[in-house]
């Protein structure tokens, strides 16, 4: 499916404005730059990648895009063996931790020299999307696709609301009223959930998603301090625990209540009007649109709406959370290995990715996922294959980004685990987050003294 040619030539129009694209970075007096593009966008992507690539290198003739599409088998490893190579290849496509490790090697390059120099604009993207592409305050890659809508997007069964006497079309905006619509909607015992209001989660993840609801902060913005234990954290795990156990019973009727059920294959209580809010990702569009295409036209009977906020803390407001758990945030990166000139292709390349209308719009718009640039997703097509659209945009817009280390994966299991003690009864909130603090904060102590000894 193409961008409409009058929605490409605005956004063109824009993206040369705003961008205040320079002349060519790359210059090679006649002589050809060639660049592998170690990526993984397969299968129908490839195709969709190889025409993005001929509309670079039309606007770019001195330089050639090997585009090397990989296998996901061992996709890592393959990853770290190229990366670490003697001659990497010109641009690569990794995660946020793989480029924060790289980072940390010196196997890539950050790229601020060259934002500046092309006069590169980023405020093009979303907050939450630009933010998890830093490391120690240097930019090491420009985002696509979109790593957010993990945390801020809901569906809400709307005929469950209006025949509990609820208004369908004003779902619930704040903690109070999710709490007001799960009381009159939830029917469970200690035996376990009939029908479900909705469940708030009790892992870390589902906490620190919470937590920025009531104007709370996982980590500093250097990463260097852990902020989760504060008032607001208490506070906010406090009402996770209680509205889990007064409401729904307690962990294990969600643990009961979900299992074995799938809602990408249409198995899943959602389907039988038995849960009226449920906490679901981006994908989960498309997955409706599958399993159920009847049901994802008619908006009649089912909505999406933004994660409540604390309606008492008067600084709290719908915020959405990303880069927190390390999922999405791909970047395009450069090697340190190559000379200037290729590097320079690569970011030219990179930008091209991230900004272009072929790159950042029609590339993904083509897939039926949204961009990480802001512009790109006033395509009034998306409302063809969408019907909630501007609830997607209203989601990105929520995002913040979370300052994370390549720590991360053990500080999270700790979080998870002295949240889950709160949940049992074990630890009150208070002392479970305290006592996680003290241990996470060691470790993360730890992991900094090291970094800046190696770095001085």
């Amino acid at each position: 499916m193409k961008v409409s040619r009058l929605f490409g030539l605005a956004i063109a129009v824009m993206m040369l404005l705003s961008l205040g694209l320079a002349p060519a970075l790359a210059q090679c007096d006649g002589e050809e730059i060639e660049l592998e593009f170690m990526n993984w966008w397969g299968a129908h992507r490839e195709a969709l990648m190889d025409t993005l690539i001929g509309h670079f290198e039309a606007e770019n003739p001195c330089i050639k895009v090997i585009n090397q599409v990989q296998p996901w088998d061992n996709r890592a490893e393959l990853l770290a063996t190229a990366a670490a190579s003697s001659n990497p290849p010109g641009i690569i496509m990794s995660t946020r931790p793989e480029t924060y490790q790289f980072a940390l090697s010196g196997l890539i390059i950050p790229i601020d020299a060259f934002v500046e120099a092309e006069g590169t604009d980023i405020s093009v993207f979303y907050e939450g999307e630009i933010g998890l592409q830093y490391w120690n305050g240097e930019l090491y890659g420009l985002p696509m696709p979109t790593a957010g809508l993990i945390s801020p997007l809901y569906f809400y069964n709307k005929n469950m609301l209006r025949d509990a006497g609820f208004d369908p079309e004003n779902p619930p905006q704040t903690w109070q009223e999710l709490e007001e619509v799960a009381r009159a909607l939830t029917v469970a015992d200690a035996m376990g959930v009939e029908v479900l209001g909705t469940n708030l989660g009790s892992n870390g993840d589902a906490f620190v998603f919470w937590l920025y609801t009531n104007n709370g902060r996982y980590s500093s913005d250097d990463g260097r301090t852990l902020l989760f234990n504060s008032p607001e954290g208490v506070e906010t795990l406090e009402w996770m625990v209680n509205f889990t156990n007064e409401i729904n019973g307690g962990v294990e009727n969600m643990t009961d209540f979900f299992q074995d059920t799938n809602f990408s294959q249409g198995d899943h209580p959602f389907f039988d009007d038995t849960v009226a809010i449920l906490h679901l990702n981006s994908a989960a569009f498309g997955h409706l649109n599958n399993v159920a295409p009847d049901l994802y036209w008619d908006t009649d009977s089912w909505g999406v709406m933004i994660r409540p906020y604390n309606g008492d803390n008067p600084d709290a407001k719908h915020t959405g959370v990303t880069g927190y758990n390390f999922v999405g945030a791909w970047a395009y990166t450069i090697p340190a290995a190559h000379p200037p000139e290729k590097q320079a292709a690569a970011y030219k390349f990179a930008e091209f990715i991230g900004v272009h209308e072929h790159g950042g719009c029609e590339f993904l718009f083509a897939q039926n996922r949204p961009s990480p640039v802001k512009a790109c997703n006033e395509n009034p097509e998306y409302y063809e294959q969408n019907p909630y659209w501007d609830k997607v945009k209203e989601a990105l817009a929520t995002d913040t980004p979370v300052q994370i280390t390549p720590v991360q994966g053990q500080l999270a299991e700790i979080l998870t685990n002295s949240v889950e003690e709160a949940f049992f009864g074990v630890k009150s909130a208070e002392d479970a987050l305290n006592d996680a603090h003290a241990e996470m904060q060691a470790l993360l102590d730890e992991f900094w003294a090291e970094f800046d000894a190696d770095n001085m």
